[in-house]
C-alpha cells in the first residue's frame, strides 16, 4: 500500500513538473507574409501578425498546443483596389469571416523539425493540415517560431478557378511567444 502511495505521489509530481515546463504563452509579435503567382508575375503581401495562445517547450513537444488567429481584414498587397476586392465576398469575405484560425490537435518532432497538425479555418471551410515549423529559444526566454507552407486557396473557397491567378499560395508565418 505504501509503495502505491509513493508511485501515485511521484506521478503527481511528474505531471506538475511537465505542466510547469509547458506554460501557456501568448504571441507577442510576428509577421504573416504570402506570395501567389499570377499572370504578370508574383503578388507579395502581408496580414498582421498572428494573435493567440501557445504552449511550447522543445523538451516536450508532444505537450505543445497552438490556438492562433490572423485578422483577414489586414490583407495588404499595397494595391488598394486589389486589397478591397480580396476582402470582398468573392475572396476572403472579411465582413462575414473576420479571422483565419488554426488550432493544433497534435505537435511532434520529426527529422529535427517540428510539425503542428490541426484544424485550419479560412472563410467557411475547416481542414486538417500539418504545418512544419522551426523553434528557437531566445536568451530572454521567448521562443521564435517560424513556418513556411503552401495551401490551395480553392480548397478554402477563396476565389474561383482563374487563369490569371494561380491556386497555390505560399505562406511564411513568424511568431514570438512569451
Amino acid at each position: 500500500m505504501r509503495n502505491r502511495l509513493h508511485i501515485i505521489s511521484f506521478l503527481f509530481v511528474l505531471t506538475g513538473l511537465n505542466v510547469a515546463l509547458s506554460q501557456t504563452s501568448k504571441v507577442v509579435s510576428g509577421s504573416t507574409e504570402f506570395k501567389v503567382k499570377y499572370v504578370l508575375g508574383t503578388c507579395n503581401g502581408t496580414f498582421d501578425a498572428p494573435k493567440g495562445s501557445a504552449v511550447f517547450n522543445e523538451k516536450s513537444p508532444e505537450n505543445a498546443s497552438f490556438d492562433m488567429n490572423i485578422a483577414a481584414s489586414t490583407f495588404d498587397t499595397g494595391n488598394n483596389s486589389r486589397d478591397k476586392d480580396m476582402k470582398s465576398d468573392k475572396y476572403f469575405d472579411v465582413a462575414k469571416y473576420p479571422n483565419i484560425h488554426f488550432k493544433s490537435t497534435k505537435v511532434e518532432k520529426k527529422n529535427g523539425k517540428y510539425e503542428a497538425t490541426g484544424k485550419l479555418t479560412i472563410r467557411d471551410v475547416t481542414k486538417t493540415v500539418s504545418l512544419p515549423f522551426d523553434a528557437k529559444k531566445n536568451t530572454d526566454g521567448t521562443y521564435a517560431l517560424s513556418s513556411s507552407f503552401e495551401i490551395n486557396r480553392l480548397d478554402y473557397n477563396v476565389g474561383t478557378k482563374d487563369w490569371k491567378l494561380k491556386d497555390v499560395v505560399t505562406v511564411d508565418l513568424k511568431a514570438i511567444i512569451k
